[in-house]
């Protein structure tokens, strides 16, 4: 059996924009990637749509995609299984099974655009449950989560407790943070460790994530299946084109695709220091001069972030780039961010990090800027600091001026 895997669609981004077809267009390609490969069924891993509550545009134009699906058919039966009941699913076509992202994620009184789509016909919605794809004699489980918040994710995921059928193909599908790939450890961020995935499955798909990754744990095979759409350009999304994956259920091996048709992405980490307007800017136009060198078919994306310091006396809003984004409006897409810091700010931020690293309490970096700070003036003698420091930190102010007033 084979089965297409993609996800993070998000249907209806930028649609009063220029890449308002772009989503729809990239749909299409994926969902006939996946027919030209003789896919048995589908898979999407959440954030079908970009909107939470979609207009009716949008909602029309994902139908016309969805429907390409039933251009061929399939000869698997599916059946859902959830709180101990089992239902065959009825599907036309190659039936799509999918997720909620957290971009559908409206609570539980509230149906969503993926719950009309389902209704419909163009795809077959399912949380917190398990679907069985069978096809002849042979049987594929798969499971799927929907998102949850960040903060209770790992709790639902523990309270769900998915166990894979012993000696069989099982999947899942996921929609969440996964501490690995984030940035900074905080449970408002992930909660979800690689090391807190459920074992025994073959493959566990995780959208929300618009990068491609597959991590090997033990006998399992992560997949981030990423978007098939930029939308906001990470370095890591820049690193692999978008396409769709195919799972093959003899050889447990995953294959990709790529979308034939598709944006080229750019993106780059420059840093400067003292900088100056006119080095910030010829230094803009050199990268984005080198990246549309070569012929596209579409406009390329390109993201410069810029970081370091600039000049003496040199603020932000003396660096105009707004030429620079005229000149290259009709051959590029551009985001440009100028994450500059002054001198004497960034000095005090290395003052702070530096502190971090000695693993100095909040209290104890405290105490030591007040110290430091004191020293620098005539009225730090005589005065006893931690008196001082301890009636600022209980918000003592009177108590706490009086201690100068008595010199």
């Amino acid at each position: 059996m084979k089965i297409g895997i993609f996800s993070d669609t998000h249907l209806g981004f930028d649609e009063k924009g220029e890449r308002k077809e772009e989503s729809f267009n990239n749909l299409k390609q994926a969902i006939s990637l996946c027919l030209e490969n003789d896919a048995d069924a589908i898979l999407l891993s959440g954030d079908i749509f970009d909107a939470p509550v979609p207009s009716h545009t949008v909602l029309y134009k994902s139908m016309e995609c969805f429907d390409f699906s039933k251009k061929k058919e399939s000869n698997v039966k599916l059946i859902v299984e959830k709180n101990g009941e089992s239902k065959e699913q009825s599907f036309s076509g190659i039936p799509i099974m999918t997720i909620h992202g957290n971009h559908e994620f409206r609570g539980k009184d509230t149906k969503t655009a993926i719950e009309v789509l389902d209704l419909s016909g163009y795809l077959v919605y399912f949380h917190a449950c398990r679907i069985v794809i069978q096809k002849d004699d042979e049987k594929v489980f798969v499971y799927g989560l929907g998102a949850v918040p960040e903060k209770k994710a790992l709790e639902v995921l523990n309270y769900w407790n998915p166990k894979p059928e012993p000696n069989a193909v099982n999947l899942m599908l996921l929609h969440q943070s996964i501490k690995e790939f984030m940035a900074i450890e905080d449970e408002m961020v992930a909660t979800i460790s690689l090391s807190d995935l459920p074992k025994g499955f073959d493959v566990i798909v995780n959208g929300h994530l618009h990068w491609s990754n597959i991590q090997e744990l033990g006998k399992t095979k992560f997949l981030l299946a990423g978007s098939t759409i930029p939308t906001s350009i990470k370095k890591l999304e820049t690193e692999k084109p978008k396409g769709v994956y195919l799972f093959d259920s003899n050889s447990k091996e995953l294959s990709f695709f790529p979308l034939p048709n598709q944006r080229k992405m750019f993106y780059h980490k420059e840093k400067m220091d003292y900088a100056s307007p006119e080095q910030v800017i010829a230094l803009c136009e050199k990268l984005i001069g080198k990246d549309i060198s070569e012929k596209h078919e579409f406009k390329p994306l390109i993201r410069i972030n810029f970081k370091g310091t600039l000049k003496k006396g040199i603020s932000h809003s003396d660096i105009n780039l707004n030429p620079v984004l005229e000149k290259y409006s009709s051959h590029a897409l551009l985001s440009i961010s100028k994450n500059f810091s002054n001198v004497a700010f960034r000095k005090k931020i290395s003052e702070l990090r530096d502190m971090q690293k000695e693993k100095l309490s909040v209290a104890s970096a405290g105490f030591e800027l007040l110290q430091k700070n004191l020293d620098e003036t005539d009225f730090g003698k005589g005065i006893d600091i931690r008196e001082l420091f301890d009636l600022l930190s209980d918000d003592n102010l009177d108590d706490a001026l009086g201690l100068f007033s008595k010199e």
